[in-house]
């Protein structure tokens, strides 16, 4: 198929197609065949159609079909532009807000997979996120303390940025935290360093170090987690046969935290959970009174664990 083939197709199946359902399998094909020449001829025509219905079903598809190994590689190619990138992370920011979507989870699917000079590429070149802050520091969680390093080098007004920081709604502060406390502690630890902001960000620190210490206590439990877990075997099996020795150590440690909730959600952001369903049984067993008998008999084995 050549390059315009792939969009003509794809409009036709979604458009112009008299099921009221596309044929998933024919989409699939699309982006199973598809070479990286023509993945970005394919995305330009979609996205320089102006057809909102167009749009919406490629943006609903491409979630479908992002996981596909050849796709992530595509996306993080040097070919496909900053610009490009960028538009696709704005129309999918418009597909979950309309569509009444968890936005910072549904980002997730792009931002997840984006390698280490995409993320920097738009938090310093693109046009609308490095301008809108929100999104911006949604970017931001993804890197780790070197990525910071050289962003903060590269950035002019360090004290506007922090003052800007701290002004955020506390829902919005505490959802950073909970995707990447060592973005959270970075800022406070430049905050003391600049000084410039005198009481008020004393206060904002006092107001947020517990929220630090639980994390920071996540973080340590994640790490004995990932180097004793090996989620490859049990990713292939039901849960009823899923390692229990790795599902009681994480029942047990959300058990001890004094909000379950939110050490789910941190456990979530940083993919520890193979799927949904274990995601929720997790929650469930750690919360549910009728079940807090569950996993008792292996609190012996944790501290080996």
């Amino acid at each position: 198929m050549r390059d315009m083939d792939k969009f003509q197709i794809f409009r036709d199946e979604v458009i112009l197609n008299d099921s009221i359902l596309p044929s998933v399998n024919k989409i699939r094909y699309i982006f199973e065949d598809i070479t990286l020449d023509e993945f970005i001829v394919f995305i330009d025509n979609i996205f320089s159609s102006d057809d909102f219905d167009l749009t919406q079903m490629f943006i609903y598809y491409f979630f479908m079909f992002c996981d596909m190994e050849h796709v992530q590689e595509y996306v993080n190619s040097e070919k496909f532009t900053v610009d490009r990138l960028e538009k696709l992370i704005l129309y999918t920011f418009g597909y979950c807000t309309m569509n009444e979507l968890t936005t910072d989870r549904i980002m997730d699917k792009i931002l997840v997979f984006l390698n280490k000079n995409k993320l920097m590429e738009l938090a310093l070149n693109s046009e609308v996120i490095n301008n809108d802050k929100y999104m911006l520091f949604m970017v931001l969680t993804k890197f780790d303390t070197e990525m910071l390093n050289k962003y903060f080098l590269k950035i002019r007004d360090v004290s506007g940025f922090i003052e800007f920081f701290i002004r955020l709604p506390d829902n919005v502060l505490r959802t950073i935290i909970s995707r990447n406390y060592h973005l959270f502690q970075y800022i406070m630890l430049m905050m003391s360093e600049i000084g410039t902001l005198g009481t008020l960000s004393a206060e904002f620190i006092k107001r947020y170090s517990l929220d630090l210490q639980q994390f920071g206590k996540l973080d340590d439990i994640l790490r004995k987690y990932r180097n004793h877990s090996n989620l490859d075997i049990d990713k292939h099996l039901p849960l009823q046969k899923r390692n229990m020795h790795r599902l009681a150590f994480l029942v047990n440690m959300v058990r001890e935290l004094s909000d379950p909730v939110k050490a789910v959600e941190y456990y979530s952001g940083e993919n520890v959970f193979i799927d949904e369903l274990e995601k929720s049984f997790v929650l469930a067993v750690a919360t549910d009174p009728m079940l807090k008998g569950i996993f008792r008999k292996y609190e012996s084995l944790r501290k080996d664990y």
